[in-house]
Formats: structure tokens, C-alpha cells, sequence
């Protein structure tokens, strides 16, 4: 599981104040120092009593803290009018998760206008659309919707459903017609099932096996498949440790499954975006007793497969860093013969999904999304797009070659569309808010040089006519991972922060996918510092061109952005107001304390030596904090729940931040007690904490209505 979120946590708050600040400050966390040896290098973690999450001081210290933070945010004069402000843009738009049609059914997740979370409608063809899940009202509420997939003819959906914030699922599965819950349940269910089976009967999906919550959880996982109302064991599908697929016990496998083809693909993944591809007979695959033959290894550099009928598509990253698309035989499928697709302009592929007939393509081009129709005969047409923006989501019409795709930019919500031909029709389910004038504001995007002569992209967000005075209110936000791509994406509660003098900017930095996998691997691991040196670099662009200042700027970083927020602070604290590390993976070493260790190789892990260790311990930002430091101010945000960062990530950096700086400037730990990584938070959680970001980077700009009172 990648650390990234699509959205962010809220509401409860904790915090290490400084004693300088306008608030007391809580008690200091107590330190207990634990050395370890590295391969030589020994290395004292004063924290490492939060780890377990356990020990009877961590949740009294972190109520402790809680009072403080809340303290101090409450105390903003300007939030109130703020949170009103965001609270009214994001009440006013709808947000559609997904849709599908299967069968005379379509089916529709989203969180409608004035709602606080998404609920699962269906239509069966002319009738009335009604409610088929709100997980507040099955099997005890209280919980979210995770992920979910109907049967080929819609007569069943599999749904995954978890507590806030904890993306623990347990499978349920719904029967359409009537609603009615059927009595299947599969815990440990995180990732979703991988296919029904045409008649409708059963799926397959991957299970856990381990304790939930330590290292154990992901070990040994298990591709299994489940036959409705059947009470016998469901059968294991990949056997781990025989030929040709022996898997090390810390790598995923699941068996994909189209309802329109009698092959079934076995996908063998880690923490690289790469994958190994195995093909059987679908009737053997399913009776356990398959004879995996494979399509490709690791080193064919295969970053994502669909499947219909027999025709297999596969994206190639081996001889173009941007990707090539390719097509062969799912019976009988050859990468060496393989057809290889050709897209005018050569842009990054990101997504290819197969439809009756053909594909769906999704690429990246300077920034933005691109999409594109490719027919059996290997054409190429471009479907044009009425938003320069990014497509969030493609889901195809397996009957057809129809589909829905979403779409949105910076200043537009995200819409849903009904792909017909080659034309994007709107399904009427979004309206931009009243409140919402697109015309006032403006993107720019512009270039800064990196140190080593290397251009990094970068999005300016403000009203339009914003002096270049020096001191803007400013927000610099970078990410840097796994290949991914920073592109526009709409959020409410940034037009408050514009609307009073604010300026927000995205640094497409290295480690990210805008350019392909070498942009990827230029910011990956030995070559990680790329990241939090563009982000840096960037940031001097920002001050030479006079749109901020130090004395103005905060630097922000979500999840996997934690090390780039984190180790540009360690090496220019000087240069920004505040830090900003929100559900930030902020301790890599430790990884080996929390659930989420599958991720470890973008970071150099697992540490097997002396070399892979000094990999992660140079990009550690917990292990360079230094003592007597003139940091800036810092908010750390984290949930309770969170399966991705786990919390102690952000309490340890918090706790060794406010005991090594000497400038004086709060540190403040931000928790909420009932999300995560913030996928599953409310409408509310997500306002009160983008509010309290937005606050936070308004007073560390000097703004008198954003400094909190006594």
C-alpha cells in the first residue's frame, strides 16, 4: 500500500506547543533512548516508546496534547469566517466516486451536495434510483465505504467496508434487486476482490493473513476465491512457494479475472510500480490447480495490464521511459511479438482499460490528463476533453466500448461523464457552486532550474493581479513518489486561502511520474535528495521572483511528501515561515515497526546491509533533526487510525522537533482520533482540517487575523 492521499485528515487535534506560544504548553513527551547498531552505525531514537502504540502514557499524552492545539487554532480570530467559507463551497458540490453499468443496472457512489460521505446508488433502466449501501446503516454503522464491484449483470455488488479512516475491510455482499445483505463475509478484505465470475456465482480476491496492524499483516498474503453461500474454505489460488511463481513472503498476488475471457492473469507486486505477470486457463486457475505460464517479469518493466476476450494489454516502460502500449494473445501471449501501440506525440501513459472492442488510454502531457480511443486494428484517436485537467478515474463498459470517466481541474470540481465514441457527454450528477467564480483566478505555469541545470515544473494558484510584492501569503507543496503525478485537482477549501491574498504552488518535483520512469528513478531512493532539493530550489525561484518571501512562505508535504517536508527543513530552515507535514511518513528506518512496509523499496529498503541502511538513514528526516536548530514553525498532522503513515511517524517528529528548536516558533501535532490517512474523513473533518492548514500558513505570514489571541 503506496502512502498516498487522495484526501486529508481532520477535526480532533493534538499538539507540542512551544513556550513561547500564546497557549501553555502541554508536558514534554518523556524520552526513553534506544540504541540500535546499524552495520556499524549506532543510532539513539529517543522515541521509540510511541512505536507500539501501547505503552499506557501514549494516548493521556496525546489527549494532552489535544487540548493545547485546539487551544491555539480555536484562538485564530479569522478561522471562523474561514471554515464558513470553505464549509459553503464544499456543501454546495457533489462528488462521484465511481459509476458503473452492468447489465440494466447502473450503479453510483458519491457524496451528494450538503452530504458528509458517499453512498452507493443503483438504477435498473427507467426505475426510480435508490439507495443500495450507506454504510452508516449496515452492519452496525459507523464506517465507510472502501472499495466495491459489481457482478457482470449487476445482480450482486461486493462492497468493502471499514471503521473511518482505517481502510480495514470486510467484504459484504449486496444483492441488487432487493438489497438484501447476503450472509458473506471476508475480513482482511483491504484490496478489494479482482473479478467475478460471468455467471455471477463468486470472485476472487487477495485475503491477509497476518495480525492487523504490525509488519505481520501483508506477509504470506493470499489469492483465494470465494463461491457465494458456500461455507466450505475458499480455495487458495497461487501456491507461494511452488514454480514457476515462488514468491517472497513480502509480495502481493492476486488472480484477475474478465467476466469475457477465459484467461486469468496472476499479478505478482512490491513496492515497485512494476510488476510480474503470469496467464492460465481460467477453469484451472480457480480449482487451485493452475499451470502459470509467464507473460512477463519484473525486468519487462510492465506497469499496468487489462484484459477482454483474448486480447491483452499491456503498458511497457523497458524501451520508452514514457511508456509504450502493447497488445498480444491472452491465450497464448508473446511480449517479444507483442503489437506495439502508437500514440501521437509520445506522451506518459499512466492507465490502459480494456473495453469490448479495444482500449482506453489515459495520458499525462505537460501536466495534464490526455485520453485516448485505441481500436483492435492498434489506431489511436484522441477523445477531446472540455477541461485541461486531470481524469481521475475511467471505468469501462465491458459490453460495450462505452464508459464514465471524471474529469476536473483547479478551478472546476471534478464532473462525471458518459464516454460515447470518441466525445465525453456530462451525466448532469455535478454543478459547480454559485459561490465558486473560476474567472477570478489563474494558473501560470512556469519553470525553475534545479542546482544541477535540471528544469522542474511548477503551478502558481492565485487570484488574478496578485503583485509580485514579496510578500504573499504562500504555500509551496511537493510530493515526489512512486511515479506519481502532482496535476490539477479542485479543493474548496483552497479558494478561501486565495480569496484572502494567499498563493498556492505545486512543485512537479523529481520522484514523481511527469516525465516517465526516469523522472521516477531521479528521485528515488539513492537519488532522493533530487526531491527535497527541487522543492527547495523551487522555493528560491519563489523568493527571487518576489511572489513570497521566507518570512511568508510555509512548505507543505502530505504522506510520502513527509521526507521532502522534512529534509528540506533539515537543510534550509531559513527559508520558510513554516512546515507543513500532513499524515507524512516522517522516520523510514523504523518502517519495520507499523503495517505499511510493503512500499520499502522506493525508499531503498528493506535494510539488508550497510548500504541499503545509510540509503534510508540519508533520507530520515526524524534522524537529521539537530538540536539547537532555528526551525520554523510546524504543524504535523496524523490520524489515529492511519494504515499508511502509521501515527507514530508523526508524534516521534513532532515530539523530537519541539525539543531541538531554539526559534521559539510552535511545533503543533495535529491527530484526529477518528480518521486515518484521511481516505473515509467526513466532508466536515476534511473542511475543519484544510481550514486549520490554511490558518496555520496565514499566521506564520504575519497576518494579524490569523495570529492566535491570548
Amino acid at each position: 500500500m503506496i502512502r498516498l492521499s487522495m484526501v486529508r485528515t481532520s477535526f480532533a487535534a493534538l499538539a507540542l506547543v512551544s513556550a513561547t506560544s500564546l497557549t501553555a504548553a502541554p508536558p514534554p513527551a518523556p524520552v526513553e533512548p534506544v540504541t540500535d547498531d546499524y552495520y556499524g552505525t549506532r543510532i539513539t531514537d529517543p522515541y521509540r516508546w510511541m512505536e507500539s502504540g501501547k505503552d499506557p502514557r501514549w494516548m493521556p499524552w496525546l489527549k494532552a496534547q489535544a487540548n493545547a492545539t485546539r487551544a491555539t487554532f480555536d484562538s485564530v480570530p479569522g478561522r471562523a469566517q474561514f471554515l464558513k467559507d470553505a464549509e459553503a463551497l464544499s456543501g454546495a458540490v457533489t462528488t462521484v466516486q465511481k459509476v458503473v453499468q452492468a447489465g440494466p443496472h447502473r450503479f453510483v457512489q458519491r457524496r451528494d451536495a450538503g452530504a458528509q460521505d458517499s453512498v452507493l446508488y443503483v438504477q435498473t433502466e427507467k426505475a426510480a434510483e435508490r439507495v443500495l449501501v450507506d454504510p452508516a446503516k449496515v452492519a452496525g454503522g459507523n464506517q465507510v465505504i472502501d472499495w466495491w464491484q459489481a457482478s457482470p449483470n449487476g445482480r450482486y455488488v461486493a462492497v468493502g467496508l471499514s471503521k473511518r479512516g482505517s481502510e480495514a475491510s470486510i467484504l459484504h455482499v449486496i444483492e441488487a434487486a432487493t438489497g438484501t445483505l447476503l450472509p458473506d463475509r471476508i475480513p482482511n478484505t483491504d484490496f478489494g476482490i479482482f473479478g467475478w465470475l460471468p455467471d455471477e456465482s463468486g470472485f476472487s480476491y487477495l485475503t491477509f493473513v497476518g495480525e492487523k496492524g504490525t509488519p505481520s499483516y501483508y506477509v504470506n498474503n493470499s489469492a483465494r476465491f470465494h463461491r457465494l453461500g458456500s461455507t466450505a474454505a475458499n480455495t487458495v489460488l497461487v501456491d507461494r512457494v511452488a514454480p514457476p511463481v515462488p514468491l517472497r513472503a513480502d509480495q502481493f498476488n492476486g488472480v484477475f479475472l474478465s467476466p469475457s475471457s477465459a484467461t486469468a492473469l496472476l499479478g505478482v507486486w512490491d513496492g515497485r510500480p512494476e510488476r510480474a505477470v503470469y496467464r492460465a486457463d481460467r477453469a484451472e486457475a480457480l480449482a487451485g490447480k493452475a499451470s502459470w505460464t509467464k507473460v512477463a517479469d519484473f525486468d519487462d518493466l510492465i506497469v499496468d495490464v487489462a484484459l477482454s476476450g483474448d486480447a491483452l494489454w499491456l503498458v511497457s516502460r523497458k524501451e520508452d521511459s514514457n511508456g509504450r502500449l502493447l497488445l498480444t494473445s491472452a491465450r497464448a501471449p508473446n511480449l517479444a511479438s507483442a503489437r506495439k501501440i502508437d500514440i501521437p506525440g509520445n506522451p506518459v501513459i499512466e492507465t490502459v482499460v480494456a473495453t469490448k472492442s479495444g482500449a482506453i488510454l489515459q495520458t499525462l502531457e505537460a501536466g495534464k490528463s490526455g485520453l485516448w480511443r485505441i481500436g483492435s486494428d492498434g489506431t489511436a484517436k484522441r477523445v477531446a476533453l472540455p477541461v485541461a485537467g486531470t481524469v481521475r478515474w475511467i471505468q469501462p463498459d465491458i459490453n460495450s466500448d462505452a464508459g464514465f470517466v471524471s474529469l476536473g481541474g483547479w478551478f472546476a470540481p471534478a464532473q462525471a461523464y458518459r464516454l460515447e465514441g470518441d466525445r465525453l457527454v456530462d451525466l448532469g450528477l455535478v454543478k459547480p457552486p454559485a459561490a465558486l467564480d473560476p474567472s477570478k483566478y489563474e494558473a501560470r505555469e512556469l519553470m525553475a532550474t534545479a542546482r544541477d541545470g535540471t528544469r522542474i515544473p511548477y503551478t502558481v494558484l492565485a487570484r488574478k493581479g496578485l503583485a509580485a510584492n514579496g510578500r504573499n501569503p504562500l504555500i509551496i507543496e511537493a510530493y515526489g513518489s512512486y511515479g506519481i503525478s502532482m496535476t490539477p485537482a479542485y479543493r474548496s477549501q483552497m479558494i478561501p486561502f486565495l480569496d484572502r491574498g494567499g498563493v498556492y504552488v505545486e512543485a512537479s518535483v523529481r520522484g514523481g511520474g511527469e516525465f516517465g520512469r526516469k523522472w521516477h528513478y531521479a528521485g528515488k531512493a539513492e537519488t532522493k535528495a533530487n526531491t527535497w532539493r527541487d522543492a527547495i530550489d523551487v522555493a528560491e525561484e519563489l523568493v527571487r521572483t518576489k511572489l513570497t518571501s521566507p518570512q511568508h512562505m510555509t512548505i507543505l508535504g502530505t504522506s510520502a511528501g513527509g521526507v521532502m517536508v522534512g529534509q528540506a527543513v533539515n537543510e534550509r530552515p531559513d527559508l520558510f515561515s513554516g512546515a507543513i507535514a500532513n499524515v507524512g511518513f516522517m522516520n523510514p528506518i523504523r518502517y519495520v515497526s507499523e503495517q505499511n512496509f510493503a512500499d520499502i523499496q522506493e525508499w531503498g529498503g528493506p535494510i539488508a546491509d550497510a548500504k541499503t541502511f545509510k540509503i534510508m538513514y540519508d533520507l530520515d528526516p526524524y534522524e537529521h533533526v539537530k538540536p539547537g536548530t532555528r526551525y520554523p514553525a510546524t504543524l504535523v498532522v496524523s490520524g489515529i487510525n492511519d494504515p499508511r503513515a502509521a501515527t507514530f511517524h508523526g508524534a516521534k517528529y513532532a515530539a523530537k522537533m519541539a525539543a531541538s528548536t531554539t526559534s521559539g516558533e510552535p511545533v503543533l501535532l495535529r491527530i484526529d482520533f477518528d480518521a486515518g490517512h484521511g481516505i473515509g474523513s467526513t466532508r466536515t473533518q476534511l473542511d475543519q482540517v484544510w481550514t486549520d492548514i490554511f490558518s496555520f500558513a496565514l499566521w506564520q505570514a504575519g497576518r494579524a487575523e490569523f495570529t492566535p489571541k491570548p
